[in-house]
């Protein structure tokens, strides 16, 4: 149908030039302009077809809750002491806060954090003279991927974390890929909502 519709157009703009003796070079710019509307008609309708729905969030799974850290089936390796850790999150549409308490070799730390942005930008902040945090929080699918850096004196802290929801929604999985000078760990942090 637009191949027709451009065939019409086309003869319609052709008959009145030819008669002012401009035939070759208006039927050469004639061309050259049908020919990028074909294409950009090709594309477009490509698009509509082909394209991606729009990036509503519709799919993308809500993470909020208690969740508390299944040490068993975690690992395999977790920092040293680990005995527990529980994980509140508040997740709205475009930000995330999550707080914690965390039991390690018997002592037990208690950390808020604030609503930070899901909006795959790097944020900078330098908390004291020396250290210097990077973090970045944004969509792949229905995973949302968290960056962290923290460089203190010289040396550099990395972790990259893919949080992940089962279906029914009961169990979240933080698979780190953690990096230190000399250390390096791949990990999974998996969390049993409560």
């Amino acid at each position: 149908m637009i191949i027709t519709v451009l065939k019409e157009a086309f003869l319609k703009e052709e008959a009145p030039r030819e008669e002012s003796g401009e035939e070759g070079m208006v039927n050469a710019s004639l061309a050259v302009t049908l020919l990028g509307r074909i294409i950009a008609s090709c594309l477009c309708a490509f698009a509509l077809a082909f394209g991606q729905s729009p990036s509503d969030g519709s799919s993308r799974p809500n993470l909020s809750g208690t969740w508390k850290l299944n040490v068993q089936r975690s690992g395999p390796i977790l920092p040293r002491g680990t005995e527990a850790l529980t994980v509140v999150i508040d997740h709205r549409e475009s930000t995330i806060r999550m707080s914690e308490t965390r039991t390690v070799s018997g002592k037990v730390t208690k950390g808020d954090g604030a609503a930070e942005p899901i909006d795959g930008q790097e944020y900078v902040s330098r908390p004291k003279p020396g250290k210097t945090v990077k973090q970045r929080k944004g969509w792949s699918g229905n995973a949302l991927l968290m960056y962290w850096e923290m460089t203190e004196h010289g040396t550099t802290y990395i972790s990259d974390i893919r949080m992940t929801l089962s279906e029914d929604g009961e169990v979240l999985v933080m698979a780190e890929h953690y990096r230190e000078p000399r250390m390096e760990r791949v990990r999974d942090w998996v969390f049993e909502k409560q």
